[in-house]
């Protein structure tokens, strides 16, 4: 057996392994892949299925609100959604934000209209003495409070008279 021969057989036999390596390293990627996929199908199923049971207990908790079956789960939703809403509260001051009368969404404080259902944010009418007392300055064009040494409304740009 000459050289080349040697160098022949060498080359196969390498051949056949990286073969066998791709063919290998394919069948796991396929497998991979597959398990993946039924991961994610076995998740999403999951959590259509959850989202029935809670549609199941949000009906009964609506319609028989005063079930003796479910009282202490029923009093633990109801102290949470307390909770929810004292936490969206201060949340809301933080953010400068107000719910809106209609829908609930939060809107900014000087907003004139929800972004989200379009209702008009009618806020109760600040009394002259009120202001007069405080010596806020307001814009007359638009009413908003100024900010002290400011020139122009931030709210409409109106520039403001000395």
């Amino acid at each position: 057996m000459g050289f080349v021969d040697s160098v022949k057989e060498i080359a196969e036999k390498v051949g056949d392994t990286v073969d066998k390596g791709i063919k290998t390293g394919s069948d796991s990627y396929k497998k991979m892949t597959e398990k993946s996929r039924l991961k994610k199908e076995i998740g999403r199923l999951t959590f259509e299925t959850n989202n029935i049971y809670i549609g199941i207990g949000k009906k009964i908790f609506a319609e028989q609100p005063d079930s003796q079956q479910f009282k202490s789960q029923f009093d633990n939703i109801r102290e949470k959604e307390r909770e929810i809403e004292r936490l969206n509260e201060l949340l809301s001051d933080l953010e400068d934000k107000i719910p809106c009368p209609q829908c609930g969404e939060l809107v900014t404080k000087d907003a004139r209209f929800c972004d989200k259902c379009g209702t008009k944010i009618v806020r109760p009418e600040k009394k002259a003495e009120h202001v007069a007392a405080e010596k806020v300055t307001v814009c007359r064009k638009c009413g908003a409070e100024l900010v002290d040494a400011a020139r122009f409304c931030d709210k409409c740009g109106a520039k403001l008279d000395e």
